[in-house]
């Protein structure tokens, strides 16, 4: 089943120095020097993608614990994603 959106992926790094890598399916797209700047990378490479592909954008960072969160932003005065939780993450196991 086609997903209707599309995803963009921030793998937990263990060295503090990363790499940090976001990844759209196996395919990286960047290599970041800590968490904070991957995530500041996906949420500018978002839109663009999201208007090529003509479909929303959803972010998911992977957590020292081997969970991923749904990364939820803002961009434009909008929020990126659609019910944004008190903590602006939504927890997978």
């Amino acid at each position: 089943m086609a997903s209707s959106s599309a995803q963009l992926f921030i793998p937990y790094s263990e060295s503090t120095q990363g790499p940090w890598i976001v990844r759209r399916a196996s395919l990286p797209l960047g290599r970041y020097a800590s968490q904070r700047m991957a995530i500041t990378a996906a949420e500018a490479m978002a839109p663009g993608l999201s208007d090529s592909l003509g479909r929303p954008v959803e972010i998911h960072v992977q957590q020292a614990d081997g969970t991923w969160e749904e990364h939820t932003y803002v961009v434009a005065g909008l929020v990126a994603q659609g019910n944004v939780p008190s903590a602006g993450v939504n927890r997978h196991l």
